[in-house]
């Protein structure tokens, strides 16, 4: 028992440390198309979808409420991103792709892509991690 949580405190450490990594090797990328990894991540969620609500943005991006209000709101700022009523419930809004957005995310995507060809050449890394992915 005492062997299983020691594995597993070192599973979870070795995850944090690795994802701490990547987001120090990613950032500068991001920065350089005016965004943050929160940002990118919302532009992401935006360019596969047809407008989301922020509701379905947290959802997507695992990023919290308040967080991911202040993101939208420098995204709308920059004209990356707009907002508009849900014309089916008017009491939502949902966050829409702008043409400037959708740029800069196929920008950034292909800088983090190449990012991603030096991590894991073959792909055997994200397939193993797609496969046990909860979301």
């Amino acid at each position: 028992m005492r062997q299983a949580r020691a594995a597993e405190a070192s599973l979870i450490r070795t995850l944090t440390r690795t994802a701490r990594a990547v987001t120090l090797r990613i950032e500068p990328l991001l920065k350089k198309e005016g965004l943050t990894l929160d940002g990118w991540l919302v532009l992401d969620a935006l360019a596969a979808g047809d407008g989301l609500t922020m509701t379905e943005l947290a959802g997507h991006t695992l990023v919290t409420g308040p967080t991911l209000t202040r993101v939208v709101d420098r995204l709308v700022t920059t004209a990356a991103a707009y907002r508009e009523v849900d014309v089916e419930d008017r009491r939502r809004v949902r966050v829409y792709l702008a043409p400037r957005g959708r740029s800069a995310h196929q920008r950034a995507t292909a800088r983090l892509a190449e990012v991603e060809r030096e991590l894991d050449p073959d792909g055997g890394v994200a397939a193993a991690l797609v496969s046990v992915d909860p979301g």
